[in-house]
């Protein structure tokens, strides 16, 4: 089974000198090519097999988003050892429940940072911590003699986790095995259109590792408002794929150098599409549907309403959909997986999906460390999204109604 970091090898080989990463920090911008990327991961991921961090072993990664962040993320799926990411802004006890359940080995943070100025509690229970600017000197690494040891990996093992917020304001786990990864990556790489020698504003994980295995640029925006500006202004980005807000910030100018967007958290509201059309002469604007990976895509000068429906599109090939005829589901009685019942053309009802990119879903509540162990177990599911609506005729879907999920 191929570790993903070597497309990573395979792209700094391709293109070392092309930048990967381009980050702000006080001193101002700071440009890691692909070859430095590189040996940047192979540094990092000697730190983390000093703090005895093996396969398998959960990595708590509590910076933000940065040079630093991302090479750890690519450290610890290079020697096999399970990333878990965080949003900012998630409810603290849940926080604290969420990563005592998961035991991670190691944390990655800064004591000036989210985690170390907040977390006390959490940070005690943790066996090491690496806090990031107090690594050792590199040169010590480079005498151990393993440099670039990649650890191969089944395909249901553990790959990634993210812990996020979700709409109605509980933290959730987000989890995805070997072979999902490769394939949520494989769809963002299709799905947005990504192409080598691109310049990406970028500012979600599982898009950055789509970036690199394209061979595109990401910027990792900056968090103040004049920070991000001066980023656009001077590396002048050609596509981004962010929320609604961003957008319109990003597109609020005459001129802009971005030719091609894609808004995530569709469908947007009748007045937000009414300002995105103004701005349809800058950039192609496209609708991407659902969270983590693009379920369907809809080109804004095909965006449709129907009183409260509101067009999505046709869902891609390999994502299989229905709608339920009912709000509960045949079960076979036999402890096999609730079927949903399908419903007729134009028929309302809660939108289900199954595909085997999909990533493992669990609430707190709900955890279960089985089927933690075993993510990619679960293919042939279908998965309820809490989301309403009604396919037409032509196999579009229809939004209708969203819940939180």
């Amino acid at each position: 089974m191929m570790n993903f970091v070597e497309t990573l090898r395979k792209r700094s080989e391709l293109q070392p000198g092309v930048p990967a990463l381009i980050d702000r920090c006080l001193s101002g911008d700071r440009v890691l090519t692909y070859s430095g990327l590189n040996r940047l991961v192979d540094y990092l991921s000697f730190n983390l097999r000093e703090k005895k961090v093996v396969s398998g072993d959960r990595v708590l990664v509590g910076i933000g988003p940065s040079q630093e962040m991302y090479g750890y993320l690519l450290a610890a799926l290079q020697i096999g050892a399970v990333p878990v990411l965080c949003d900012h802004a998630v409810p603290h006890n849940e926080f604290i429940s969420w990563v005592g359940a998961l035991e991670p080995k190691v944390c990655i943070i800064s004591k000036r940072g989210w985690i170390g100025s907040h977390f006390d509690e959490v940070l005690r229970k943790i066996p090491s911590k690496i806090f990031v600017g107090l690594v050792r000197s590199q040169a010590r690494w480079l005498r151990l003699g393993k440099l670039g040891g990649l650890e191969e990996q089944p395909g249901s093992a553990a790959a990634l986790i993210c812990l996020v917020r979700e709409t109605s304001g509980h933290l959730a786990l987000r989890g995805w095995s070997q072979d999902q990864l490769r394939q949520s990556v494989q769809l963002l790489v299709s799905q947005l259109k990504l192409k080598a020698g691109e310049m990406d504003l970028c500012a979600s994980p599982l898009h950055l590792l789509g970036n690199l295995a394209a061979g595109l640029t990401s910027i990792i925006g900056a968090r103040r408002g004049r920070s991000l500006e001066h980023q656009v202004e001077k590396f002048k980005p050609t596509r981004t794929a962010a929320g609604s807000p961003v957008v319109r910030r990003l597109l609020r100018k005459p001129f802009s150098p971005f030719h091609r967007v894609f808004i995530i958290d569709a469908p947007l509201e009748p007045e937000q599409i009414d300002y995105f059309a103004g701005r349809m002469q800058h950039a192609d604007i496209e609708l991407i549907f659902y969270d983590d990976v693009p379920l369907a895509a809809l080109p804004l000068n095909k965006y449709e309403r129907k009183g409260k429906a509101t067009l999505v599109g046709n869902f891609h090939a390999i994502v299989e959909a229905r709608v339920s005829a009912r709000e509960e589901t045949d079960s076979s009685g036999d402890g096999m997986p609730e079927v949903p019942v399908l419903a007729k053309p134009d028929q309302t009802g809660e939108l289900f999906i199954r595909g085997a990119f999909l990533p493992e879903r669990q609430r707190f509540g709900e955890f279960t460390r089985e089927r933690f162990q075993a993510m990619a177990g679960s293919d042939g599911d279908w998965r309820s999204t809490g989301v309403f609506g009604y396919f037409d005729d032509q196999s579009r879907f229809w939004l209708t109604e969203r819940l939180a999920r």
